[in-house]
C-alpha cells in the first residue's frame, strides 16, 4: 500500500500526528525481550558497514521522503516525535545525521513538538552521541536500564552494566536532556521485592524525570520463557505483585505518581507518546522495518523480521487491517486499560471511524473485559471504559500470568492467547 491511501487521504487534514522512527538493531538479543524473538540474530547484530544496514539507513530515508510528503499533503501535524527500536542510539553519528536530515526536510518537526524522544541502551551512548541528538532536536532520552544488579544483568543477555546506567543518565543530564527517564523490570524468576527496592532507590539517586516499572512478561519466543519450569526458575504472581507495589509506593513517596501502569512521573513529564499511542490520542505513522501506523482508520505494519523485503520496497506493508476489526481492536483495548483514564469513547470513535459500543462488542473485546471483570471492575460510562486505577497493576499481572508456562498447574497459555483475540 503507498500514497495517499497510506495517509489516511483528505480525513487526516489538521489532526495531530506521533511521528515514529524504528532501528531494528542492537548489539544483543536480550533473554527477556519479546520485540526481537521474530527477528533473525543476524539481522538485528548488523554493524554499521554491513550491507544490510547501510540499505536500511537508504530505504528508511527514502520511506521518511515518499510518506512524508503524502501526510504533509493531507495535512497532518507532527506533534510528537519517537525514535525507538530495537535501539535507536545504536546509530552512528553519520547515521544520525543522514536519518534527522531526511525527517526535517519531510516534517516542520521545529514547530509546535510537544516531546521529542529518543530511546537508548547505555551501552551505544557517549557524550558525542548525547550531544548529537541535541543538536537534532531531542528534549527527552529513555534508558532502557532494567536492573542495577550486574549479576541480573547477565542473566538477562544484557550488553551493559550498573555503571554504565548510572553515568549515561548523568552524562544525558549534563548534554542538556530536558527529560530523562528509565525503564526497570520487577518480577524476574527468582527476584525477591528488595531487589526492586534497591533499583528503585538506585534510581532515585540519578537526574531522573520519569521511571517506568514494568512487570517480567513471559512471552513466547524467549530465552527466559524456556528457562521457566527448570530448577529454580520460576514466576510468582504475588510475589511480582510485592515486587511492583514495593517500586510503585517508593516512587510515589519520592514525587514520581503513577499516572498509568508502569508510568511514573509528574504532570510535566508525562510519556506522552505512549499515552498517544495506548489511548489513541492521534493518529501515528510509523516508519521503518517493524513499525506500525494507525492512518485514517487503518492500521498498517511493516513486519518484525522482514528487513531484506523492507529494503527492497519500503513503501509496501505487511499487513491492513481496520482499527475496528477483531484482528487489531482487542490489542488496543489492552493497551487503553493499562491507563487510568482507559478507553476514552471520543478519541477511539475519531480513530476508528465506529461507534464505540459496537468495537467493544466484538466477541475478542468482550472475552478480554470478561477477563478483566473477574479480577476487578470495569467501570463504564459515557465517557468509555477502564480499570479502577488502584487494581490496574494486579489485574494486568493476573493477565500476564495467564501466558506462564506449565509450573505444575494448568498450562493457561491458550486462555491467554485467546483473551488477546
Amino acid at each position: 500500500m503507498t500514497g495517499a491511501a497510506a495517509a489516511g487521504g483528505a480525513g487526516g487534514a489538521g489532526r495531530d500526528l506521533l511521528v515514529y522512527l524504528h532501528i531494528p538493531f542492537c548489539r544483543s538479543k536480550c533473554h527477556f525481550c519479546d520485540w526481537v524473538t521474530e527477528v533473525p540474530t543476524s539481522e538485528l547484530l548488523l554493524k554499521e558497514s554491513d550491507q544490510p544496514r547501510l540499505r536500511y539507513i537508504d530505504a528508511l530515508c527514502h520511506e521518511i521522503t515518499e510518506r512524508g510528503a503524502t501526510l504533509g499533503a493531507a495535512g497532518y501535524r507532527p506533534t510528537i516525535l519517537y525514535w525507538g527500536g530495537g535501539t535507536a542510539s545504536i546509530l552512528t553519528l553519520e547515521e544520525i545525521a543522514k536519518v534527522s536530515a531526511a525527517l526535517h526536510e519531510a516534517f516542520p518537526l521545529r514547530e509546535g513538538l510537544r516531546e521529542s524522544t529518543i530511546e537508548c541502551s547505555p551501552e551505544t551512548l557517549d557524550p558525542d552521541k548525547l550531544a548529537a541528538f541535541r543538536e537534532v532536536g531531542f528534549t527527552r532520552l529513555s534508558s532502557g536500564v532494567q536492573s542495577f544488579d550486574d549479576r541480573r544483568l547477565r542473566t538477562l543477555g544484557r550488553s551493559h552494566d550498573a555503571d554504565q546506567a548510572r553515568r549515561i543518565v548523568q552524562e544525558a543530564a549534563d548534554a542538556g536532556f530536558e527529560d530523562i527517564s528509565i525503564d526497570l523490570i520487577c518480577g524476574f524468576p527468582g527476584q525477591p521485592p528488595a531487589e526492586t527496592y534497591d533499583a528503585v532507590r538506585t534510581a532515585l539517586d540519578l537526574p531522573l524525570t520519569h521511571v517506568a516499572l514494568y512487570p517480567y512478561r513471559p512471552a513466547h519466543g524467549t530465552v527466559m520463557r524456556r528457562q521457566l519450569g527448570r530448577g529454580n526458575r520460576h514466576i510468582d504472581r504475588d510475589e511480582q505483585k510485592r515486587g511492583y507495589a514495593v517500586g510503585a509506593e517508593l516512587l510515589a513517596d519520592a514525587g514520581f505518581p503513577e499516572y498509568a501502569m508502569s508510568h511514573f512521573g509528574t504532570p510535566d513529564h508525562l510519556c506522552h507518546s505512549d499515552l498517544a499511542y495506548f489511548q489513541l490520542r492521534s493518529d501515528w505513522a510509523g516508519f521503518g522495518s517493524g513499525a506500525t501506523s494507525v492512518l485514517g482508520g487503518r492500521y498498517l505494519s511493516h513486519a518484525r523480521g522482514r528487513l531484506l523485503d523492507y529494503n527492497r520496497d519500503p513503501l509496501v506493508f505487511e499487513e491492513e487491517y481496520e482499527l475496528a476489526s477483531a484482528a487489531i481492536a482487542p490489542r488496543l483495548l489492552y493497551q487503553s486499560l493499562t491507563t487510568y483514564e482507559g478507553a476514552r469513547r471520543d478519541w477511539w470513535e475519531e480513530r476508528t471511524g465506529r461507534p464505540f459500543d459496537e468495537v467493544m462488542d466484538q466477541r475478542a473485546c468482550r472475552t478480554l473485559l470478561d477477563f478483566f471483570a473477574s479480577v476487578t471492575t470495569v467501570e463504564r460510562d459515557e465517557d468509555g471504559l477502564r480499570l479502577p486505577p488502584d487494581d490496574v497493576a494486579d489485574a494486568f499481572i493476573e493477565l500476564q500470568y495467564l501466558n506462564a508456562p506449565r509450573q505444575g498447574r494448568t498450562d493457561l497459555s491458550v486462555t491467554a492467547a485467546a483473551l488477546m483475540g
